[in-house]
């Protein structure tokens, strides 16, 4: 490939033989200088196309999907002679908006680095293209181009550290993973634990009558907090979830919020189930507590995408009946933008009710709210208006109809809908401590 000193050289070339009009002989001149520069163009491509060198790219631990992640690419030129590179990676859209060039000039035996920061746009497996170099002749006269490096496939997770009161919230639960929990569990818990003789003051209802005539005497039950107790959560991939808010779609932001309910459940033992659906079961993952479940929990669903179709809530809730025998939290995350949709919502978490502890955490539709609030300057966007406010007005109705069945029920922007989530599960779950509960970090 020929270089910018070539091209004027050429150009110099081209003046003498415009000059060669009114002088003859220099067309001669001008011919030889075409052939010389053809043969010395030939040669440094050859020379730049010899002169070692080797690519090593380093990659961050992690890829997290808007996270900042620091890449480095290192160029070695192990030869006598050093190179002027020109280095290109060709990103996947999903992580970059365009490619990336660099110019280097690695010394003779010596290295250079190139440090970019890449901030992932979307989740999943991405392939990565081999980068390539173009490496300049000595003479600087044309440029050699070759691939330095394998190609390669990185995975970019959901949001995994969190800011504010969800990394507080997140922070305490793995403290209490490790046993150094600093919640205060005020009165008594539910749970079976042991069985010993009755002393005077305990009350009637910790008395086990079977076990008091199989002894022939008075014998109590002892009682601690619930541990292992069973949560499913149905993340809706939806066509609605599909909708960008913030740069990145609904469905990220509830995959983000679910794997953090996920991981603040498994600290406390409890065994969860995460149901991804849309009109069909689309993953199933089951965490047994630890941290290295939750690990599976990430690596099972960091690609999940959501689907243009409309979502099978009594599917998802006839999954959820069957993944779990006995009685269990389930949560629902999703974003009811479709009348119709509401109703079958309804139906489906009343069916719920009657074995499950069902709650409700709807991602509020941010184009919808800003539309409802905004002022119309024509008769279409007027309709579009009064569309959108029948829309919240629907979410809302639906908000008090299952409240008033005993359904939680949390609306939140996207933003916010991590804490939503958890702060709702977290008060179902512990009774009236929960608020209080999440605030302790």
């Amino acid at each position: 490939m020929p270089s910018s000193r070539l091209f004027v050289a050429c150009g110099l070339v081209t003046l003498v033989l415009v000059g060669s009009v009114g002088v003859p002989s220099l067309a001669w001149a001008a011919l030889a200088a075409d052939v010389l520069l053809v043969a010395v163009f030939l040669v440094d491509r050859g020379r730049a196309a010899r002169t070692p060198l080797r690519a090593t790219r380093t990659w961050p631990p992690l890829l997290v999907q808007g996270a900042p992640s620091p890449v480095t690419l290192r160029l070695e030129a192990p030869g006598s002679r050093g190179a002027t590179v020109i280095v290109r990676e060709a990103l996947h859209p999903a992580l970059a908006e365009a490619p990336l060039r660099e110019r280097l000039h690695v010394p003779a035996g010596g290295a250079r680095e190139w440090r970019y920061v890449l901030t992932c746009r979307r989740r999943g497996a991405h392939p990565v293209p081999p980068a390539t170099a173009r490496v300049l002749g000595p003479w600087g006269l044309a440029w050699s181009q070759r691939m330095m490096l394998e190609p390669h496939v990185p995975r970019v997770y959901p949001q995994v550290r969190w800011q504010g009161d969800v990394g507080r919230l997140l922070a305490l639960a793995h403290r209490r993973e490790l046993g150094r929990s600093p919640l205060r569990l005020q009165g008594t818990g539910s749970e079976p634990y042991a069985l010993r003789e009755y002393r005077p003051g305990d009350p009637p209802v910790r008395i086990h009558w079977k076990q008091s005539a199989r002894h022939d005497h008075l014998v109590s039950r002892e009682d601690t907090w619930e541990r292992g107790a069973r949560l499913v959560v149905l993340l809706d991939c939806g066509r609605a979830m599909a909708a960008q808010d913030g740069g990145r779609s609904k469905l990220d932001h509830a995959l983000a919020a679910a794997l953090a309910l996920t991981r603040v459940a498994a600290s406390r033992g409890d065994r969860v189930t995460i149901s991804a659906f849309s009109d069909r079961v689309e993953r199933t993952v089951r965490v047994r507590g630890g941290s290295r479940s939750v690990g599976v929990a990430y690596g099972a669903l960091f690609d999940l995408e959501a689907r243009l179709v409309e979502p099978a809530y009594d599917l998802a809730a006839e999954h959820a009946g069957k993944s779990e025998s006995r009685r269990s939290l389930v949560v629902i995350l999703t974003s009811v933008t479709d009348l119709a949709a509401a109703e079958l919502l309804r139906e489906a978490l009343l069916g719920l009710r009657r074995k499950h502890r069902p709650i409700l955490i709807n991602l509020e539709d941010a184009e919808l709210a800003a539309l409802a609030r905004a002022r119309p300057d024509t008769l279409e966007a007027a309709f579009a208006q009064v569309s959108a406010m029948e829309i919240v007005l629907a979410n809302r109705r639906l908000g008090r109809r299952l409240q008033r069945s005993d359904i939680p029920v949390a609306t939140s922007p996207a933003d916010q809908l991590a804490w939503q989530a958890l702060a709702t599960y977290l008060k179902t779950a512990l009774g009236g401590r929960g608020a209080r509960a999440a605030r302790l970090a």
